[in-house]
């Protein structure tokens, strides 16, 4: 992560040829200073780069070291880099609007102040040349020579198509299920269990059932629950009915603002007349006391009163779990024989390959390394995918890491070895995900705006960023780090979580509190102070608290992402939070945005009235998220400001009437989402100035003229970037032919389809006809406009 984190800063702006700070011809002592303290301070970052290499850094995170306290301090330094960097450069566009406005007199001094800046970039200059020079004398004193290792290809995810030493149990489950029938409205519902230790293969299992081809035959419905450590019935409840009505993940955020008693009546409608099979993955038996109990039982009757052929299935690591919830059949799995691991390893190691005869000696050996779990199966295969040479498949069956204490459990070692064969760049986008709770559901849109906001996405051409969060993504899914989890009804794949295993390995790689969780805060403060690499923060806030007035120690933060069950957050908690982390990058208010499946609010939203002012401030942000604000009704002018801004989350903020006027001055926004923001009647002008946008969910535009203030059908016409499914409404009772054509719909490359509400009364047809749509637009009328 170390050589990633130095390539980030790297390739920050500043350090380009042809920036604002290199090309800048001033007589200013103090920019002409700063400008070779950045030039210095390059040349120190390559040299650091050249030490720390990959090899080294592999070394390093495997516990060979003894210098873990210099990688720390390095981090540090790079955060401090970067922070300073990102001050510079907002400090240089405001310079360089001011003398673009202003004719300057010569040797007149500017009311920019660089002199701080500087003397801060010398400190870490200092604080960087030492460490440098430390870990370039541990490199030196090393037993063994670095080797470059070669950064892995993409691996390809591998559906399994067989299941070995799983075939018996999984005929008596399916024989089980398509068995006798329950009696409507009595205890004698069908519950299977399928119990086992982590990794030995019961979610599979579970999967092929739920695809055996009776199975389908026989079920109407089957849905699928990931629960894990929370048996919310809240988030439950709205999985259930994403899976029966295959709504979208847009709606199915939205139903984080409706009752509880709503979605359980939602879901009654379906289960009462469909046989039904109900999957519950991951159940925990949680401690005395809690509604774990209560919750399950709501959930049961009201799955009783449904088809008597309707069935349950649950899977849970402990038999304990199967036992308090009456389960009827429970199946224990046992650990793989070596025969039967290797036949799983084999099926995700050689997809593609012609030849491999050579190699099966050694990965008959490699597969004991299993230890009967199909889970490291899988995971050793994926990380032999890419790997063609004798060498190669000995190096991973001879690794010093099967001797090692560098982890707990066996799975962590097999875990360890898939992880560090990542290009760091990827290692470091898969550790934030430790940020997130394990039930959590994500989609490849979210995390990759994620990975966006922190930095993580490299590339000269910022056009290359999603691509290349998707490639990582994909990859991560490739090496079972993401398991698939659910999907649209086109059959895509939407959500994806991390495997319970592999968030138990990421957190325990360092205990340095990369992610903190608070699910109730009762003081109207609180203090982080004592946690000096705090850069990532989840507020976990219960039911009835308020958002904290005061945080503190926060200072360095990156990321705030506050999940509650109604909170009510003040404009003075938000203004010290404003003033305290300027450093952030991404902030969460919502009760949307994916976060309905880890801390399931039921039927609140987000008390928030107003956004200060004072949010200008945050210059550094890149990502807010303010989905589920009923109460606002204005945003700031002042947002505006926050020039960095790639993505805006507006949705369900029903009472917001208006977007800011000067929103065309984000000029770096791709993402702007305004679903269920019904009071909003007209959009800004400045929205045509928007050049970098990806995706906007609603359009609102006049149709029947080019008006000065208002958006406008024309003003579509630099938005060349637009991609997937557009809603747009037109208003107007005419349209204007010019507009249409200004417009440029025949040349919106990424555009699939644009689905459009007419407010006013244009013919379809010669609404077609104007637009001129390429052929590969499909254009849709709708009634109803949200």
């Amino acid at each position: 992560m170390t050589q990633n984190h130095i390539s980030t800063i790297l390739n920050h702006s500043l350090f380009a040829d042809g920036s604002s700070l290199q090309r800048q011809i001033t007589n200013d002592k103090e920019l002409i200073q700063v400008r070779d303290r950045t030039d210095k301070f390059r040349l120190l970052l390559l040299h650091a780069q050249s030490v720390i290499d990959e090899a080294g850094e592999r070394r390093l995170l495997a516990g060979i070291s003894n210098n873990w306290h210099d990688v720390h301090e390095l981090d540090e330094v790079l955060y401090g880099t970067e922070y300073v960097l990102a001050d510079l450069k907002t400090q240089l566009d405001k310079f360089l609007i001011y003398s673009s406005e202003v004719s300057r007199r010569k040797n007149k001094n500017t009311p920019f102040n660089f002199l701080d800046l500087r003397l801060q970039l010398e400190s870490l200059f200092s604080r960087l040349y030492a460490l440098t020079t430390e870990v370039s004398r541990s490199r030196s004193r090393s037993r063994s020579a670095s080797a470059n290792i070669e950064q892995p290809k993409p691996s390809v995810s591998v559906p399994l198509l067989k299941l070995p030493g799983l075939d018996d149990v999984r005929k008596e489950i399916i024989s089980a299920l398509l068995g006798e029938t329950s009696k409507v409205g009595t205890d004698n519902l069908k519950i299977i269990a399928i119990v086992g230790m982590e990794g030995i293969g019961k979610t599979a299992l579970a999967q092929f059932i739920c695809n055996d081809d009776h199975v389908l035959e026989k079920f109407e419905k089957i849905v699928w629950v990931s629960v894990s450590e929370d048996f919310d019935l809240g988030r439950i409840a709205r999985a259930i009915i994403q899976a029966l009505e295959g709504v979208d993940h847009d709606f199915l955020c939205l139903l984080t603002l409706a009752p509880l008693q709503c979605l359980l009546n939602m879901i009654h409608g379906h289960f009462v007349d469909k046989k039904t099979l109900l999957v519950l993955d991951d159940v925990m038996k949680k401690y005395p006391g809690d509604d774990w109990g209560d919750n399950w039982r709501v959930l049961k009757n009201l799955f009783s009163q449904g088809m008597p052929e309707s069935r349950i299935i649950l899977t849970a690591r402990e038999k304990s779990a199967a036992v308090a919830m009456q389960s009827s059949h429970i199946f224990e799995l046992k650990e793989l024989s070596d025969e039967e691991c290797w036949m799983i390893l084999h099926q995700v190691a050689f997809v593609g390959m012609n030849r491999h005869k050579d190699l099966e000696d050694i990965g008959k050996e490699i597969a004991k390394k299993c230890k009967g779990l199909p889970l490291a199966a899988k995971v050793l295969g994926g990380l032999l995918q890419q790997k063609t040479k004798r060498e190669e498949w000995n190096s991973t069956l001879n690794n010093m890491v099967w001797k090692s204490s560098v982890a707990h459990k066996h799975i962590f070692k097999l875990l360890w070895l898939s992880y560090i064969d990542l290009p760091s760049a990827i290692r470091r986008c898969l550790f934030y995900c430790v940020n997130f709770p394990k039930c959590f559901e994500m989609s490849k849109t979210l995390l990759v705006q994620h990975w966006m906001a922190q930095g993580y996405l490299n590339s000269a051409d910022d056009s290359e960023m999603e691509l290349k969060g998707e490639q990582y993504f994909d990859c991560l899914v490739a090496r079972s780090f993401f398991q698939d989890f659910s999907k649209c009804r086109d059959d895509r794949m939407q959500t994806y979580k991390m495997h319970s295993v592999v968030h138990d390995f990421l957190q325990s790689l360092f205990q340095c509190g990369f992610r903190m969780e608070i699910k109730s805060v009762e003081n109207r403060g609180l203090n982080f102070s004592s946690v000096h690499t705090l850069r990532h923060l989840i507020l976990m806030i219960g039911q009835g608290a308020d958002f904290p007035l005061d945080l503190k120690g926060v200072d360095k933060l990156r990321s705030l992402i506050a999940v509650s069950q109604g909170c009510r957050i003040t404009s003075q908690a938000l203004r010290n939070l404003f003033n305290q982390s300027k450093h952030l990058e991404l902030l969460d208010l919502s009760l949307t945005s994916g976060w309905h499946n880890c801390f399931g609010p039921r039927g609140w939203g987000t008390i928030l009235h107003e956004i200060p002012e004072e949010i200008c401030q945050l210059m550094n942000l890149k990502y807010l998220n303010l989905a589920g604000s009923k109460a606002m009704e204005i945003l700031p002018e002042t947002l505006c400001d926050l020039v960095n801004l790639q993505s805006l989350d507006l949705t369900g903020c029903t009472s917001l009437s208006k977007l800011p006027d000067g929103i065309g001055k984000l000029v770096n926004l791709k993402y702007l989402f305004t679903w269920h923001c019904s009071r909003i009647t007209c959009y800004p002008k400045g929205i045509g100035s928007l050049t970098s946008l990806r995706e906007i969910t609603n359009v609102i535009a006049r149709v029947d003229c080019n008006d000065a203030e208002e958006f406008s059908l024309g003003d579509l016409e630099k938005l060349e970037h637009l991609s997937g499914n557009l809603l747009m409404k037109l208003v107007g009772n005419t349209i204007d032919a010019d507009e249409a054509s200004r417009a440029n719909l025949w040349d919106k490359k990424h555009l699939n389809k644009i689905k459009i509400y007419l407010d006013g009364h244009p013919r379809e047809e010669v609404v077609i006809k104007a637009l001129n749509p390429s052929s590969n637009l499909k254009i849709e009328f709708t009634a109803g406009w949200s």
